[in-house]
């Protein structure tokens, strides 16, 4: 398995492109429209390759967030998948780890994940009472704030800090 690690700011290339498209619309039924992204564009990217087929990626953004009264900066993962075929070979913990190593200086990681499996296993935990202020944004255009309990899917894992503070958490911007 190839990694190859991609800044926002670097030229499009249309057949990695096509490639990150194809295996995000297939890993998010379809979610993200034949796009690369799907709120914003990641600042970075990490791709795992198996010789020109892409199996696996992870987007990394980076911000900072307030909880309670503490403003803490943090890796946002986002969108982590691997192709159906490749799952179960470690590759999404691999591309968790590549992005954690990138972080930064990034106190936390956070991510948003319906089956929390692969995260708990690396180190995540759901957040108790998480309270999120977050920006709504659909078909590229932002509608409204919105409140949510997200207890349920906002898990973080500490990179280079003490705990996870408590409070409501405002990630003064969109869900990653």
């Amino acid at each position: 398995m190839k990694f190859t690690e991609h800044p926002a700011a670097e030229s499009s290339d249309p057949s990695r492109d096509a490639a990150i498209a194809s295996l995000l619309d297939a890993c998010f039924d379809s979610a993200h429209g034949g796009r690369t992204w799907f709120k914003q564009i990641p600042h970075e990217r990490l791709l795992a390759w198996s010789g020109s087929d892409l199996m696996g990626h992870v987007g990394m953004e980076y911000r900072v967030v307030r909880v309670g009264e503490a403003i803490l900066p943090i890796l946002g993962i986002v969108d982590l998948c691997v192709a159906r075929a490749a799952r179960g070979q470690g590759i999404g913990a691999a591309l968790l780890q590549g992005a954690e190593e990138r972080a930064r200086g990034q106190s936390f990681a956070l991510a948003m994940a319906d089956d929390p499996r692969l995260y708990q296993r690396t180190g995540y935990s759901l957040i108790q009472a998480a309270n999120v202020t977050f920006l709504a944004i659909d078909e590229s255009r932002c509608h409204s704030v919105i409140r949510r309990n997200l207890s349920d899917v906002f898990m973080v894992k500490r990179l280079a800090c003490d705990a996870w503070p408590d409070g409501p958490i405002d990630l003064l911007g969109h869900l990653f």
